[in-house]
């Protein structure tokens, strides 16, 4: 008739043991561990305290730096009858990224890049080079979990009684967006289908998708697309469709530094 066979373990190994269980538990705040150890039996025990913390492992997070503007030379739109425009100045109340392409306006997991424009939003003018602008100086860079992102969405600021823009407002009678023409005009810009919202779909995106590595700067950059683009005039104001394009800059690799 067989017998049961308990091994038997040195106290050097439930010593190890426990040291790696601390070294496990060190993230955890606001905790009382206790360890009670036999070396006699080989038996142990561990007390947390009541009610248990919440533990999680951490997750890499990388910075995003985000930049508003004209392309590089580009300060019109293409076919535009004189007077033509010399500013495009729309106020930001949000830009979001996602990690999925087909993401919608209500689908979960949209990250800010710019959390504080949306309770104080701030103008812009898109007809302006992006480094032209202190748009992007006076924002602070985005935190975001490290990994892919497929959807861009840049909000527009809407007529608000508790709502207060940073910085001097161009536009005239209070008016969020507005067109600066050469001779001087400035008439309100009201947007095509009352669309605010404007999603920059995955294949305005580098290989698709952008990467925010773990530990590193990225620099995103929404730049009107001029060539896709239209402003005409509706009474007393303009009708804006505009169209954009995001362009990413990776950090530099060490062998291009």
């Amino acid at each position: 008739m067989g017998r049961a066979v308990y091994p038997q373990f040195p106290t050097a190994f439930f010593n190890l043991l426990f040291a790696i269980f601390c070294l496990f538990l060190a993230g955890c705040h606001n905790s009382c561990y206790s360890f009670t150890f036999n070396g006699t039996s080989g038996t142990g025990n561990v007390s947390v305290s009541n009610p248990p913390p919440t533990c999680s492992l951490s997750t890499a997070n990388g910075i995003a730096r985000l930049e508003i503007g004209a392309p590089s030379g580009a300060h019109s739109l293409p076919g535009t009858e004189e007077p033509h425009f010399t500013h495009l100045f729309v106020t930001v109340a949000g830009v979001d990224a996602h990690p999925s392409a087909l993401a919608e306006d209500d689908s979960p997991g949209w990250q800010p890049l710019a959390a504080e424009l949306q309770e104080h939003p701030r103008q812009v003018d898109l007809l302006a080079a992006s480094h032209e602008t202190n748009f992007s100086a006076s924002l602070a860079d985005a935190v975001l979990p490290a990994g892919f992102y497929g959807r861009v969405r840049l909000r527009f600021a809407v007529p608000s009684e508790h709502q207060e823009i940073s910085g001097t407002n161009v536009c005239s009678e209070g008016a969020l967006h507005c067109a600066v023409t050469s001779d001087g005009s400035i008439l309100p810009l009201t947007f095509a289908d009352s669309a605010v919202i404007f999603r920059i779909p995955s294949d305005s995106l580098d290989e698709r998708h952008f990467y925010v590595p773990p530990d590193a700067t990225i620099t995103l950059t929404i730049a009107l697309d001029a060539g896709r683009s239209f402003v005409r005039l509706s009474g007393d104001s303009f009708i804006f469709a505009p169209e954009f394009h995001l362009n990413v800059r990776q950090p530099a690799k060490p062998s291009e530094e």
